[in-house]
């Protein structure tokens, strides 16, 4: 059970973080009239996107212990207690075991730059998709840009400073620094896309809004990586995709 502190600030923050979703997701995927799957749901700040988009109906998925109580109370605030959704504590592959073929979208947001297998779940949403269906994936805060180590305070922290120097400055952030984040680059989410036979509808990226600032600490951060410039310029990507037998 929440405190009425914490429910009231979780409850904003589902507000906050909602009012970007048209911004990173619509263009790729509009819910409405759709059944939708929620990859990485998190809080729920897409189930509440969804209603407010006119979508058929929502299931949020996450790996982390669903907590709803901040959500349903959101959704009831906003007028969508009626609104057909749900969150469970599942991986997309057992989804795909028990209910293939269910869904007319899935979206995921800021879910893909911690996905360690990404050609497994990119597989596991191929069979839960519909004739016609369509995935909707915006991953933000890719490795190799500004914000890539996820940690919050200095432009490319985690690709000059040594890993002691973070595990001591980051001690909260140290297990999610080393275990939750994929590395992976725009070049490395195209080649899985490929390998799985993905139809890429739409793909976007977006360059690094840090990317004045990297001049002063090029040479530090070459001193630790071999990288190239065009990964440390790439702070996102979006895409809209499905395969051959959904067209």
């Amino acid at each position: 059970m929440l405190t009425p502190e914490k429910l009231a600030t979780t409850k904003d923050y589902i507000l906050r973080r909602t009012k970007d979703l048209d911004q990173a997701l619509l263009a790729l995927g509009d819910p409405a009239g759709k059944d939708v799957l929620v990859f990485g749901c998190g809080l729920g700040n897409e189930i509440l996107w969804c209603a407010r988009r006119h979508a058929r109906s929502a299931l949020g998925i996450d790996l982390g212990t669903p907590r709803q109580e901040a959500l349903n109370a959101v959704m009831a605030d906003e007028g969508y207690a009626a609104f057909p959704y749900a969150i469970h504590e599942c991986n997309v592959h057992d989804l795909a075991l028990d209910h293939p073929g269910r869904y007319d979208l899935i979206v995921s947001n800021g879910v893909f730059e911690h996905v360690s297998d990404l050609k497994g779940v990119l597989n596991a949403m191929r069979a839960l998709l519909r004739p016609g269906g369509r995935i909707a994936i915006y991953a933000d805060g890719l490795w190799f840009s500004a914000i890539g180590g996820h940690l919050g305070k200095y432009n490319w922290e985690h690709l000059w400073m040594t890993p002691q120097a973070i595990k001591e400055q980051f001690p909260e952030r140290w297990h999610a620094y080393t275990n939750n984040l994929n590395r992976m680059t725009a070049v490395d989410f195209l080649q899985a896309l490929r390998d799985v036979g993905a139809l890429v509808l739409q793909f976007h990226v977006r360059s690094d809004p840090y990317l004045s600032k990297l001049a002063p600490l090029m040479a530090q951060i070459q001193a630790r990586q071999q990288v190239s410039p065009t990964d440390l310029s790439i702070t996102s990507i979006g895409c809209e995709l499905c395969f051959l037998e959904h067209l």
